[in-house]
């Protein structure tokens, strides 16, 4: 939609930055650093890109080290339900300080859009996760838990109309001519939960394989669905992390682990799979509270995903091409969008 050049140019920057920087001594401890995220997904990063429907993606995030101070355990003690206290264990605060996601409609030109095609809308959030890694004692199975409470904004209040507008007025692209008829201002609440398995097997210079099913379940005023789902990877060191994170949590995750890794380096390449039965969609079927445009949304929507992600010392970059089934009744075709990830490990 216009955004992913200046953000390109924004991630190289940053990689330049901090590349520069002296490298961190293997005797450091990597399981206690913070990581820093910065994720963007466009169908700019696909081939033949559309910039329609859930047009641009971008979220900022920070994962803390492995917590030990009893206080910041209490809230993992509160939901032993979920997250289960075993030998090992790995334990993260995962924050959001902010996202921003746009969604337009396939025409950007009518004033009046479309009433059978997707609406006008964005989405402003921040929010924090609890995350555990237990990994595998006596059955060798690897297990992950995430718990998100995102709160937000939908609407004018989103930016999102700003953003995209002004953005093509500098690059000198017609901007979307729709964007007064956008959903209302609803003030939003998205929690998550994700539970994954991990069955593994490497040699002793690292290399390897894992599956990674998972199921998740998400309520709230923007999404309510369950989900299920898995990833099939390849490579080196696979044992860092759970796969590439997106933006909607379905698959991957923002954790990553050094401490893990055999040597410096690591990489894999992965495929993916995850169906989700869809009961709300704030996005398609409209605001909660007021009128507003809206589309006959399908109840079932399946993705399919494939990519590639590279370690080095404490950086890791990820691709990952999403294809995505239909929506909504009218919608012409699958969707698809690329999503890039540059992860920083940081040693304070």
């Amino acid at each position: 939609m216009g955004l992913q050049h200046s953000l390109a140019a924004a991630l190289l920057a940053t990689a330049a930055l901090l590349a520069a920087a002296p490298a961190r001594a293997q005797q450091s401890a990597p399981d206690n650093d913070w990581t820093a995220t910065v994720l963007e997904e466009d169908d700019f990063w696909a081939p033949h890109n559309h910039d329609r429907h859930y047009t641009h993606g971008i979220r900022f995030s920070g994962t803390s080290g492995d917590v030990h101070d009893p206080l910041w355990l209490q809230p993992f003690s509160w939901l032993g339900p979920i997250f289960p206290d075993a030998a090992d264990v790995s334990r993260r605060y995962n924050l959001i300080p902010l996202g921003q996601n746009m969604y337009t409609p396939q025409n950007p030109t009518p004033v009046n859009p479309d009433p059978r095609d997707r609406p006008y809308a964005g989405w402003l959030y921040g929010g924090v996760g609890l995350m555990q890694d237990t990994p595998g004692t006596t059955d060798g199975i690897d297990r992950f838990d995430d718990l998100e409470l995102k709160l937000g904004l939908v609407g004018p209040g989103s930016l999102a109309n700003a953003t995209q507008t002004r953005f093509h007025l500098l690059i000198d692209v017609s901007p979307f001519a729709g964007w007064h008829a956008q959903l209302h201002d609803e003030p939003t609440l998205d929690l998550f939960y994700q539970h994954k398995w991990r069955y593994h097997g490497e040699n002793d210079a690292a290399w390897g394989w894992d599956a990674i099913p998972q199921w998740d379940l998400r309520v709230g005023n923007v999404y309510d669905y369950a989900g299920a789902g898995g990833m099939l990877r390849l490579g080196r060191n696979l044992r860092a992390d759970y796969g590439p994170p997106h933006i909607d949590l379905n698959t991957g995750a923002d954790y990553i682990n050094t401490s893990r890794m055999t040597g410096n380096w690591g990489l894999y390449g992965f495929i993916g799979t995850e169906a989700r039965a869809v009961a709300h969609n704030i996005f398609l079927d409209g605001n909660d509270f007021k009128s507003s445009p809206s589309v006959e949304k399908y109840p079932a929507v399946g993705d399919l995903e494939a990519g590639l992600a590279v370690f080095y010392e404490h950086f890791r970059l990820a691709y990952s091409y999403i294809l995505r089934s239909p929506e909504f009744v009218h919608q012409t075709g699958a969707d698809h969008y690329g999503s890039l990830d540059l992860t920083v490990n940081l040693p304070f």
